[in-house]
């Protein structure tokens, strides 16, 4: 029996950033809050965590369904705070919890990061 909580599909992300922390906070705090707004109604969460004397930032991003995570990449790739985001971080590993599809899994090596998946959902639930 398949649990509607392995549905959903997370990334976790670690990424080093070359720009200042003043700098990359207030880019990161612009692309959250545009996807806050206009972003994939499948896009359950998004959360950065970062601080000011260390390069390596933490994100962590949670979609409904593995549908979601293609729309979600169409939508931002076109979009300066996503262009802005790249000039500030350097994406480094992706571990993704959740069976992606063969387009989103492309885009993510195309990235050339370390990718380690977790396909196999075999407990969970969500409140």
């Amino acid at each position: 029996m398949k649990l509607p909580a392995c549905d959903r599909i997370t990334l976790v992300e670690v990424l080093q950033r070359t720009a200042p922390f003043d700098t990359f906070l207030s880019v990161i705090r612009a692309a959250v809050r545009r996807l806050e707004i206009e972003g994939v109604s499948g896009l359950v969460g998004v959360r950065f965590y970062a601080r000011p004397d260390d390069s390596e930032v933490g994100a962590v991003i949670t979609f409904a369904d593995s549908s979601q995570v293609m729309d979600h990449i169409h939508m931002i790739s076109g979009w300066p705070e996503f262009q802005a985001l790249l000039g500030v971080v350097k994406p480094l590993e992706v571990r993704v919890h959740g069976r992606l599809g063969a387009e989103a899994q492309a885009w993510v090596r195309s990235m050339n990061v370390e990718l380690k998946t977790f396909e196999d959902c075999v407990a969970g639930f969500m409140r």
